[in-house]
């Protein structure tokens, strides 16, 4: 059977899905955009102040009912081989996006993120088998920030051939992401039938949207871009300071554009997304490592799953500044409890959000693919259990020249290049290496690599246009 982890039981969840509806219905949500307000008045929800808008038990289920489902979901990606599906549980990570910082591979210093830098994270990430998802994992401090968005899906779409997550606002910058895509895809109509990217969408706790993400998240469901839809309430700050009454509202709050999501468009795909987290009372600090932060991970991941959705959950982001004790401490009691139940897990930052590492991803990947051999559902049958080959080998024998070892080893045993798993004088004689030593040393290796470029060089200059335009445009520079 496969291991499970439950913070809620049914009952549970449906007391806390009874409470978002009755805080849908009864205290509201602001969806502060025009065409939001139509849709939701022509489609009988209550407004006031021209944009609190009440939303009905009966508006929600029929969105629900509406909503893709795990099963019929796919993230198309560019190399059709790389698609990530949901039917079955089978848990991945994926780059969280927007650092502003890095720490140089070759000098050691925390610097400001550069567009190269992007390019080479995005190179890596390609190459590491259990990063499923790709995206900007950090946003370049080297080019006009009015169109950051756009360097980085540019970047992104030109050195990657899986499914890319980025941050998107407005109208104008889902279409032009589109455009971007069907260049790669060679033609639009290529790209909407499997479109290789989503966005994100996030609501702005307590109970509200920004009129860019609204603009956004409308957009992408027109197109059937999936969108990545979050809540992030801070736990006594923006939204109660219980667990449940968190949930309660951060859940209200997903359901309130997931009904929005699906009168724009039944059957709009999007997979159900929290970052909930802590924070310290005493300095204001948010953690995104912290024992509650997990907690509300698998409790989130599990109100998803009930309405059968594809879970995303930001699992891998550390308090830590550096890649020590503390990151692999965080990384590996929150990444685990939450791959339980969700799909793919965010990771690879540091410095809550801010700070990317180069050999961190190599670290990330490797206790992903640890995680995912601890998760194996454990079958029970003849085989397994060998009695035959313990009758075999009897009281006092062995088993390393066992025919039953030989062909079940390489399954069950895992190993690691990137783990010490020597003796103290075996690592001392290979140079007393550390985890980030080593993992620097394979990230020299992937940078050295020689690349294969995605596209063309007229194809990437067609992308380069749409970003130089979107900067003239709105920027005026």
């Amino acid at each position: 059977m496969r291991p499970e982890l439950h913070y809620l039981s049914n009952s549970d969840i449906e007391s806390i899905h009874e409470c978002s509806l009755k805080i849908l219905n009864e205290v509201g949500m602001k969806f502060p955009a025009r065409e939001a307000l139509e849709v939701f008045n022509k489609a009988g929800a209550t407004i006031i102040n021209n944009d609190t808008v009440f939303i009905n038990e009966r508006l929600v289920n029929d969105a629900l009912n509406k909503t893709r489902k795990r099963k019929d979901f796919t993230l198309y990606a560019l190399n059709p081989e790389k698609d990530v599906k949901f039917e079955d549980h089978d848990p991945g990570i994926t780059c969280m996006t927007m650092a502003t910082s890095v720490i140089d591979p070759w000098s050691g210093e925390k610097r400001p993120a550069s567009n190269i830098d992007l390019e080479r994270l995005v190179r890596i990430a390609d190459q590491l088998e259990h990063i499923k998802v790709s995206g900007g994992l950090i946003t370049p401090q080297d080019v006009d920030h009015t169109v950051c968005d756009w360097h980085t899906w540019a970047t992104c779409i030109k050195n990657t051939t899986k499914h890319i997550t980025g941050g998107v606002l407005g109208y104008r910058g889902v279409q032009d992401a589109i455009e971007m895509g069907s260049i790669a895809a060679g033609s639009k109509k290529t790209f909407l039938k499997k479109p290789f990217i989503s966005g994100w969408v996030l609501t702005l706790p307590p109970l509200s949207m920004d009129t860019a993400s609204l603009e956004a998240m409308m957009e992408m469901n027109r197109y059937n871009i999936p969108i990545m839809l979050s809540s992030g309430p801070i736990l006594g700050s923006t939204s109660p300071v219980t667990i449940p009454g968190m949930i309660a509202q951060a859940h209200a709050e997903i359901l309130g554009c997931i009904t929005l999501s699906q009168l724009i468009n039944p059957g709009a795909p999007l997979v159900y997304t929290s970052f909930a987290r802590g924070m310290n009372m005493k300095t204001t600090n948010i953690s995104m490592a912290g024992p509650e932060f997990a907690v509300l991970k698998v409790a989130m991941a599990q109100m998803g799953l009930w309405l059968d959705f594809p879970i995303r959950m930001p699992s891998m982001l550390r308090d830590a500044k550096v890649l020590d004790a503390q990151a692999g401490f965080e990384t590996g009691m929150v990444g685990t409890l939450s791959s339980f139940n969700a799909d793919i897990m965010d990771a690879m930052q540091l410095d809550t959000d801010l700070v990317v590492d180069y050999p961190d991803l190599v670290f990330c990947n490797d206790c992903m693919a640890f995680i995912k051999h601890a998760l194996r559902p454990v079958k029970v049958d003849p085989e397994s259990m060998a009695f035959d080959v313990i009758k075999e080998v009897g009281p006092g024998g062995n088993y390393l020249t066992s025919q039953h070892t030989f062909q079940h080893f390489k399954e069950e045993l895992w190993h690691s290049d990137l783990f010490d798993h020597d003796n103290w004088e075996s690592w001392k004689n290979k140079g007393s290496k550390t985890i980030r030593d080593k993992a620097l040393e394979k990230t020299y290796d992937l940078l050295e690599l020689e690349y294969q470029s995605i596209i063309s060089p007229e194809q990437s200059a067609a992308i380069d246009s749409i970003v130089e335009k979107a900067q003239n445009d709105l920027s005026g520079k």
